[in-house]
């Protein structure tokens, strides 16, 4: 483990964090979008099959009025009674109103199974000549009332829609009359109740309804003492609804039933005469709301719109699934808190075993540190004791001249400054703070080969040395570490020989090789031998750290190289072979 490793462990943490937020977002857009799709979807489809539902019903009701105006109405048997009847005198017109009556009477019964409640006559001057539901109501003048009569008196032409009267609303189908000699004579209605359309649709998706005209429409059309039977719908302000006490309502007219926004999206939606599905929830359930504008016979949109009420299961189950889909994504984001939490706790102890690393490296370098001092010091310590000494005893014995008084104490002072020296390396070795220098290659290279020649002489170790007088920018004392562990691990493994040193520049680098003649490192772990705690040492001689602790300085801190090869080499007509530690700086760092 080291600090690359870290580095490695939190690029791939960054980017597997960066991976899963995106896979997060993304999947949860999706789910998101998927359940809005699907309930949109299913809106659009239950829209367009109640729309469907509707012009079916209609269609088939202005069919079955064809069908009964010419098959039952538009025959001289009937219409004559009409003709026969228009400007004649009020005893005639009551004696074929009663006629009229009678002959249609089994007919009217049966129109009345196929939905057709009203059968009403009229002259062509839009007087009411005959209403089959209410024989007794006739003479009163539909002109300012009934749009659908006064146009197709007017043009001769039938009309149909829906149309609200003066005391209820529906679908009207009005056809003019015309003899046999095709005079207009007048002209008959067939009409059904809405409160039918809701019927049917109630009985065949098996749902609530309600019926909203327009308020305007309504204020303008019906009788006072008829308009107190309806009340302000809770959808929206400007329509009114009919209280049916054959009909649960009251759920849906409560004031609280939308919402504030719900009402201003359904009031706007209905002022563009818009035919639409919403969904809201309900007592824990969720409930399609839907709603079919409805024209008039004057052209005037959303005159009226039938309101549908229905539970849904299978929005529920929309729901369901999208929210088990956001479980399983709470699931995942928690296994990867679990894991990004894990992979922190290993970054954690790689980190604090590096530090553990780094101050056992700086303790084992401390160590080899306080040694050289020590071997470097014994010397000019001695020095110093004997000028010192025999100075006190000639002072003692009055045999002390001044000449050799100051040729002594400038001894002192040099082996002194030498000391003072060492201990400034010293101090430069372990300062952390350090900031790169100028100083002089070769200058360096001697304080570090100086720390070992006594060790190297005594082991009859021949130390050559080539080079270059070299300036350069760096971290001095990092340097003169890793060159100091160099050459004691070079000097341990040397039983006899010779040791070469070589500083040279090639291009834009400055190349340091170190090379003895130890025989070389064995294949099997020469790879090995800059990661931390390996050596090729009896574990009481060192944990390994030395050369971890030079490859790290090296690509670290001085931004270089540092590998190792045995090779092969003759020096003075011998022939040698041994490890050959290579070190290169590149001048852009330098």
């Amino acid at each position: 483990m080291n600090i690359k490793y870290i580095k490695k462990i939190v690029e791939e943490s960054f980017l597997i964090i960066i991976i899963f937020l995106f896979f997060i977002l993304t999947s949860f857009i999706y789910v998101s979008s998927q359940k809005d799709n699907n309930i949109n979807s299913f809106l659009v489809s239950l829209k367009q099959l109640y729309a469907t539902q509707y012009f079916t019903v209609y269609d088939n009701f202005n069919k079955l009025s064809q069908n009964s105006f010419y098959g039952i109405v538009n025959k001289p048997e009937i219409y004559n009674f009409v003709k026969y009847a228009y400007k004649n005198d009020e005893v005639t017109q009551n004696l074929f109103r009663q006629r009229l009556y009678e002959r249609l009477i089994s007919d009217y019964t049966r129109l009345k199974d196929f939905k057709f409640h009203q059968v009403h006559f009229h002259f062509p001057d839009n007087t009411s000549f005959l209403r089959m539901h209410k024989p007794d109501k006739f003479g009163d003048d539909l002109s300012d009332d009934r749009f659908s009569i006064v146009e197709v008196n007017k043009k001769l032409k039938p009309i149909h829609g829906y149309e609200i009267g003066k005391i209820v609303d529906g679908f009207r189908f009005v056809y003019p009359l015309f003899d046999e000699q095709l005079l207009h004579i007048g002209s008959v209605e067939l009409s059904v109740g809405s409160d039918f359309f809701e019927k049917n649709f109630e009985s065949n998706f098996d749902v609530d309804t309600h019926f909203l005209i327009k308020k305007s429409i309504a204020q303008r059309k019906i009788f006072p003492e008829f308009l107190k039977q309806y009340s302000d719908s809770n959808e929206n302000k400007d329509y009114l609804y009919k209280e049916d006490s054959t009909k649960e309502l009251t759920h849906y007219t409560n004031e609280n039933f939308y919402t504030k926004e719900e009402k201003e999206n359904i009031s706007q939606r209905m002022e563009n005469n818009e035919t639409f599905s919403i969904y809201k929830e309900v007592n824990e359930k969720y409930m399609v709301i839907s709603f079919l504008p409805v024209n008039n016979v004057e052209n005037e949109k959303n005159a009226a719109y039938m309101v549908l009420y229905k539970n849904s299961d299978y929005i529920e189950q929309i729901f369901n699934n999208y929210y088990k889909m956001l479980f399983i994504l709470f699931l995942i984001s928690l296994i990867f808190v679990f894991y990004i939490s894990f992979r922190h706790k290993r970054i954690e102890e790689v980190r604090n075993r590096e530090y553990l690393l780094s101050q056992q490296t700086k303790m084992a370098a401390l160590g080899e540190m306080i040694q050289n001092i020590s071997h470097q010091w014994r010397q000019p310590l001695s020095i110093i004791s004997v000028l010192a000494s025999g100075l006190k005893l000639k002072k003692e014995c009055n045999i002390l001249e001044d000449k050799e008084l100051y040729e002594n104490l400038d001894g002192i002072i040099e082996n002194t400054n030498y000391l003072s020296n060492t201990i400034e390396d010293f101090r430069n070795y372990f300062d952390e703070s350090a900031q790169k220098k100028v100083f002089n290659l070769k200058d360096m290279m001697e304080q570090c080969i100086l720390m070992f020649k006594d060790d190297l002489n005594a082991k009859n170790i021949l130390l050559v040395d080539d080079i270059d007088d070299i300036e350069i920018c760096t971290y001095e004392s990092e340097l003169k570490q890793v060159i100091i562990n160099l050459l004691k691990n070079a000097k341990e493994f040397t039983k006899k020989g010779v040791i070469v040193i070589n500083t040279y520049e090639k291009k834009n680098e400055i190349v340091i090789e170190i090379l003895d003649s130890a025989g070389g490192i064995p294949k099997d772990i020469i790879k090995k031998i800059f990661e931390p705690y390996f050596t090729t040492k009896h574990s009481s001689l060192g944990v390994g750290l030395g050369l971890y602790s030079a490859h790290e300085i090296i690509t670290k801190k001085l931004k270089g190289t540092i590998s190792v090869e045995n090779k092969q080499f003759d020096y003075s007509f011998d022939s040698y072979t041994g490890a050959c530690f290579k070190i290169t700086l590149n001048r852009k760092y330098l």
